[in-house]
């Protein structure tokens, strides 16, 4: 009997210990630093400042030891539920960045919960963190068609709130302004005046329906940037973000 019960103690032991290992850790949450909830947004893009707990903000690398993971972001949608995977698609912002910046938002309410997620984008705990915000405009929303053929142009449609569009005239005045599409590269940063460079990787214009010619095969990302009358962009920002893919 001596030799049956040492053996059972050690493992109870080490299964014990195990638990108290594991209970010592804490689980996975985001919590919201900034803004509070109630807040008003001008322009039309959500700054939050996010605070991880229990776990590693990383790009998602596959990893799903629990270690490591990334920030989801869903707005004005319910998130899916612990376990299961989180589609990218309108409303629903996967980012390691911190502060993690929402674009192309409407004025009026909202609401952004915050949850993580493992490498491979499936909700991590059952915590989460809620804020409701108003968003004061003026604002962007653009889009392009669920399908966009190689050698046709891509039409950009952007719906424009709170502010007259008209071509480049000089007005600073925040009641006029015109967009500009930056194809695949970054936007030009707050108190720079925004060119017309030669390759035409940025258009100016003050249509709604913008063709946009010439795109390869893979995946493209088209930022629209309101500016005023002497190509500045607006302040606060107002634009978005669109991420597509030429088939």
């Amino acid at each position: 009997m001596r030799h049956i019960w040492k053996p059972l103690l050690v493992a109870v032991a080490f299964t014990l210990v195990s638990g108290a290992c594991a209970g010592d850790r804490e689980l996975p949450r985001a919590d919201i630093s900034a803004p509070a909830s109630g807040a008003t947004v001008r322009g039309n893009v959500l700054t939050l400042d996010l605070k991880a707990t229990g776990v590693d903000i990383v790009k998602a690398d596959g990893d799903t030891s629990g270690k490591t993971g990334h920030f989801h972001v869903f707005i004005d949608k319910k998130p899916v539920a612990v376990g299961e995977t989180i589609p990218k698609g309108p409303g629903i912002v996967h980012s390691a960045d911190n502060p993690v910046k929402i674009y192309g938002l409407t004025p009026g309410k909202h609401t952004a919960v915050v949850v993580i997620g493992d490498g491979t984008h499936k909700r991590m705990g059952s915590a989460s963190k809620t804020i409701h915000f108003t968003v004061a405009g003026p604002s962007v929303h653009a889009s392009v068609p669920a399908t966009n053929t190689a050698g046709q142009p891509v039409v950009v449609t952007v719906d424009v709130k709170g502010v007259k569009l008209v071509k480049a005239d000089g007005d600073t005045s925040g009641k006029t302004g015109h967009l500009h599409l930056f194809i695949d590269r970054d936007p030009t940063p707050a108190g720079e005046s925004i060119p017309k460079p030669a390759d035409g990787s940025i258009i100016h214009t003050a249509d709604t329906s913008i063709p946009v010619p010439n795109l390869a095969k893979g995946e493209h990302t088209i930022w629209v940037v309101l500016g005023n009358g002497a190509h500045d962009p607006w302040k606060p920002p107002v634009m978005d973000k669109l991420t597509f893919t030429v088939s």
